[in-house]
């Protein structure tokens, strides 16, 4: 049976508006508590406790080896984080995001995708902390290298996504659409995207009605990458308004931009970590800035600090999505497929489309969907005056 092709000029659901705005307070609220009061209070009460020197101590005289402690120690801590965090992840991922029709995930399915997510947690954590604990050791200002290679890894991520981690999540699948493909390439090729040449789609579907698309990967390894769910829910204009505002990011140099962001903003994290650090040493029982034992204050700096400087790189986010959404206008030219996109995007996340400045400006990473509507009905004025 021919599938039906979705309306066009999609309306806010009013049923749905009032929903978001309750489902956003719950998960707002779950997930700083999740995300930041408790991985804080956990690495607070770790230190202070003198649990994270007795760990250390414990993995050094069962190994005999400084950098295989610091692994173990890693693998140790994120295994903790995980527990703690599991019961209101479990809760806020599965059970809010079942109540209010979001998910279609299976409980198995959710607990695959968090072993795998715990399996890669482990292996980047490992990676990194070895980098980081490299960088302690040797350099009086770690902190500025360690930024530094923060953005690379940022990037050195884009490039991995599409062949290690993303299977990993999905099966992908090339686009079968072919009509859509080519429109899709040519637009891209038109555009500065000369290197794209696949379009590939993920199952988000087994997981949730979420609807995205993304360009991933620099040099050769570019490609258009779809969720299933924009594939059934979306008409073809408001799939190419979508990719079109993917393509302003590619075309923008984006993944140059944020990385950038993303190394700067970190600077502060790891400068507060070092002063803590060698605080501890000095007023706490940890032997050394080396110790694999100061990975706690490590972590609770980052967080803590990441999430008080958040309006700011949140903010600088909005500006990099705002000139993504005005590329997107010029590039597939259709305001209305444009306006219609956001509107459906809203209401299948159950995003507010109108949240409170104060939200707006800490929370949001991107500009909430009301603006993006009314930047694309602007832009119709405007053409059709001139």
């Amino acid at each position: 049976m021919q599938k039906t092709e979705p309306q066009e000029n999609y309306q806010y659901d009013t049923a749905k508006r009032s929903i978001a705005k309750i489902y956003e307070n719950v998960k707002l609220v779950l997930d700083s508590v999740n995300g930041t009061l408790i991985p804080i209070a956990l690495c607070v009460i770790l230190f202070l406790s003198g649990g994270s020197v007795l760990l250390s101590r414990l993995l050094n005289s069962l190994t005999h080896s400084y950098w295989i402690s610091v692994w173990l120690y890693f693998v140790v801590f994120v295994i903790i984080l995980q527990l703690v965090a599991m019961p209101l992840a479990f809760y806020s991922g599965f059970v809010v995001d079942h109540k209010f029709s979001l998910s279609t995930q299976t409980l198995q399915g959710w607990v695959v995708d968090e072993l795998k997510g715990l399996g890669v947690e482990l292996v980047f954590g490992i990676l990194a902390g070895s980098v980081l604990y490299y960088l302690i050791g040797n350099l009086s200002l770690w902190w500025v290298a360690a930024a530094a290679i923060f953005a690379v890894f940022s990037i050195l991520l884009s490039v991995i996504l599409p062949f290690v981690i993303l299977p990993i999540f999905y099966k992908v699948s090339p686009l079968s659409d072919m009509d859509l493909r080519e429109s899709l390439l040519q637009m891209s090729k038109k555009f500065g995207a000369h290197n794209v040449d696949r379009v590939l789609v993920a199952d988000e579907s087994r997981r949730s009605i979420r609807a995205n698309a993304f360009f991933s990967g620099v040099g050769k390894s570019r490609s258009i990458v779809l969720f299933d769910t924009l594939l059934s829910n979306f008409t073809h204009r408001e799939i190419t308004t979508v990719v079109s505002h993917e393509l302003g990011h590619y075309v923008n140099k984006d993944i140059w931009k944020e990385a950038l962001i993303s190394g700067l903003v970190v600077i502060p994290p790891f400068y507060i970590a070092d002063y803590a650090l060698r605080s501890a040493v000095a007023a706490f029982s940890l032997p050394s800035i080396t110790d694999p034992a100061g990975i706690p204050l490590v972590f609770a700096a980052l967080i803590g600090v990441s999430f008080i400087l958040q309006p700011i790189s949140n903010g600088l986010s909005r500006i990099v999505e705002l000139k993504a959404d005005e590329f997107a206008l010029k590039a597939a030219d259709d305001s209305d497929a444009q306006a219609s996109a956001e509107r459906r995007l809203a209401d299948l996340s159950l995003s507010v489309d109108s949240p409170s400045r104060l939200v707006e400006l800490i929370f949001y990473t991107h500009p909430p969907s009301s603006k993006r509507v009314r930047l694309a009905e602007n832009w119709k004025k405007t053409k059709s005056i001139s």
